[in-house]
């Protein structure tokens, strides 16, 4: 059952997590993971902060941290859902690859299989360059936040179709023939959404519902829908000026993430954040030829910036270990997700401010340095 706003301000901030036992070694392991995200909030005026530790079968810990609402004086609860921004699309790339496994979709069909109506130079493309940022679809440009644009910039415009949402870049020239060079594009997984569309004949939330938040019992993980009650859920901030303290914010505008729900547009809670990374360390929601899959690099990459397997960014940590990863940056939240797939450990940091220069995915490793001392 869903936890009322007035019932959790009777709770406390962390969850109780029940751990018959719990050793000395975890309690100090909390308390430094907890020192990362006090120096994380003293290092940039975050208003709310909240993190969450998968490790080798369980939730081992999850803590939320200062304010989700500045003009209420809510105080932050693990159960509020933050702005997942990029950390999107990692879940859009679980649903594809478990639509994969099913033979629903073939990741190294052409695209326009599923969806022919697509202009000619995205026809060949396939869903792993897509996947891994090699099909030649642009990133933001300065056109999409044009006020004087046809509908506005593109946070504010009404999208009634998926057609609508693509129409912001598909026809907009390819910056690298697909699959010669990796290009980060968020607007490549619009795309993606609109081949599993297209190739299952349901919407993306349904999608999403049916493949991955359904069962994997993510409650907290739905696409954001602009003017929604905003129930268990952060308020979102953004710099007046040069940030230093909580006086500098303001509540950023209403925007409607519809177009990106597959790359940026999903709200969630950073516990079930570290579940969905628990779900990737052993088989069982995928098989494990497709975990293979998902974390082994795209073979076709060329050159570019980042190594990217189905979704994830893929390299190793400062110790040497298997890691995969995925920052995230949007109006009025910074996120990351990193997982150590051979220690079975997942880290999950949502935060509620954005446009504010913080590296997220250091936070995140110190916190999986901590768990496994």
């Amino acid at each position: 059952m869903k936890l009322s706003r007035r019932s959790l301000l009777a709770a406390p901030a962390v969850l109780a997590l029940a751990v018959p036992g719990l050793a000395r070694a975890r309690e100090d392991a909390a308390a430094r993971a907890r020192g990362v995200i006090h120096d994380l909030m003293g290092r940039a005026p975050f208003p709310a902060a909240s993190a969450a530790v998968w490790h080798q079968g369980g939730l081992v810990w999850a803590e939320a941290f200062g304010t989700a609402d500045l003009e209420a004086g809510l105080p932050a609860t693990p159960h509020d859902r933050f702005r997942l921004a990029s950390v999107s699309k990692v879940l859009a790339a679980a649903a594809a690859m478990r639509l994969a496994t099913r033979g629903v979709v073939d990741l190294d069909a052409p695209i326009g299989r599923y969806r022919p109506g697509l202009p000619p130079a995205h026809r060949e493309t396939t869903l792993r360059q897509l996947l891994s940022h090699q099909g030649g679809v642009r990133h933001y440009i300065p056109r999409d936040y044009d006020p004087a644009a046809l509908g506005g910039p593109i946070d504010q415009r009404t999208y009634a179709t998926t057609d609508d949402k693509l129409a912001i870049f598909i026809h907009d020239p390819l910056v690298a023939a697909p699959g010669e060079a990796v290009r980060y594009s968020t607007f490549g997984f619009t795309l993606v959404g609109a081949v599993l569309e297209s190739a299952t004949r349901r919407s993306f939330p349904r999608i999403l519902a049916d493949e991955v938040t359904g069962p994997l019992a993510l409650g907290s993980v739905e696409p954001e829908v602009r003017g929604a009650p905003a129930f268990e859920r952060v308020c979102d901030y953004q710099p007046l000026r040069s940030a230093r303290t909580l006086t500098d914010l303001v509540r950023c505008p209403p925007i409607n993430t519809a177009y990106k729900w597959p790359g940026g547009g999903l709200l969630g809670a950073a516990p079930d954040i570290a579940r969905f990374c628990g779900a990737m360390t052993r088989p069982g929601y995928l098989e494990a030829a497709g975990l293979t899959e998902m974390f082994t690099v795209n073979p076709a990459r060329t050159r570019g910036g980042g190594d990217f397997g189905v979704g994830w960014n893929l390299d190793r940590d400062p110790l040497g270990r298997r890691r995969a990863w995925h920052t995230g940056s949007i109006v009025g939240g910074r996120s990351v997700v990193m997982m150590l797939p051979d220690e079975a450990l997942g880290v999950a940091v949502l935060t509620n401010l954005g446009q504010i220069d913080v590296d997220s995915l250091i936070p995140a490793q110190r916190i999986a340095e901590a768990f496994l001392g």
